[in-house]
């Protein structure tokens, strides 16, 4: 039988952004939240120490900002953890700096966890932008979770009581926290629900030949950690997935848009549409 979670009629909604000289884009971000049509929202910013203009312009939102501060941390999980436990609402979003949400995005998941009291995770489809101009749309599918990052982060919301009872994003992962956090969710039995609906967005500037391996490194590692006796967790499927992966990173660098969609929308476990 699932588990029935108990939620308040309106419940506080915790969005918690972690950023590091963002001063580019951390306006679009904060704007993205503060402007959503559904209140009461808790806003919490955790800034690594940036260096550039970032805590001048924390400074000047600091009364719509419901937390922030700016300290050196030890890592992306370790600021994801620091906002975690600060945070009042019974359900969390992620937002880091550089990506925004949809207007009604906040209104859309709480509608969707009150209606489904057995839920603990909503995701949803993530729109990707090169520049200003509009590239592909890729949604969540958390049925193919055991398999790869298949669920687009920006667009997860988590009820907090999963946090306390399943515990934070570790510290061992520098690159793969959410994967392994979500996989772990999923394993014990939690209910993830995708909607067919846009609820974040996100530019796309490629992935580095030297961060996209350590990040496949790190999923296979949450894949062997939590999975017993899968195929998934094989050297061979790593093998496999790297071999997948290198070929988009050799078709982005190409520049060969037409096989790269192709790959994107026929090859890839988790479908990309061209907009």
């Amino acid at each position: 039988m699932d588990l029935l979670y108990q939620m308040s009629e309106r419940p506080l909604v915790s969005i918690i952004t972690i950023v590091y000289n963002g001063e580019t884009d951390i306006r679009q971000t904060m704007d993205s939240v503060l402007q959503q049509s559904y209140e009461p929202v808790e806003y919490i910013v955790i800034d690594g120490g940036s260096t550039d203009a970032t805590v001048s312009i924390l400074e000047e939102y600091d009364s719509q900002l419901s937390f922030w501060e700016s300290a050196r941390d030890k890592g992306i999980s370790d600021a994801f953890n620091k906002g975690i436990t600060i945070a009042n609402g019974e359900i969390i979003g992620l937002v880091n700096a550089g990506d925004w949400y949809e207007p009604n995005t906040i209104e859309v998941v709480v509608d969707t966890f009150l209606a489904e009291k057995e839920v603990g995770v909503v995701c949803g489809a993530l729109q990707f932008w090169k520049g200003s101009s509009l590239e592909y749309l890729c949604s969540s599918v958390p049925e193919l979770l055991e398999r790869e990052m298949s669920i687009t982060h920006p667009s997860c919301f988590v009820r907090t009581t999963l946090y306390r009872q399943f515990g934070m994003f570790s510290l061992d992962y520098n690159l793969a926290m959410d994967y392994e956090l979500l996989l772990r969710l999923k394993t014990n039995g939690v209910v993830f629900v995708s909607l067919d609906h846009v609820l974040a967005n996100m530019q796309h500037d490629g992935i580095s030949e030297e961060n996209w391996k350590k990040a496949l490194q790190e999923t296979h590692r949450a894949r062997t950690e939590l999975l017993e006796d899968s195929f998934f967790s094989t050297i061979w499927y790593y093998y496999f997935l790297t071999l997948k992966r290198g070929i988009r990173i050799v078709l982005e660098k190409l520049g060969l848009d037409g096989l790269l969609h192709f790959y994107r929308s026929r090859l890839a476990l988790v479908k990309k549409t061209k907009i």
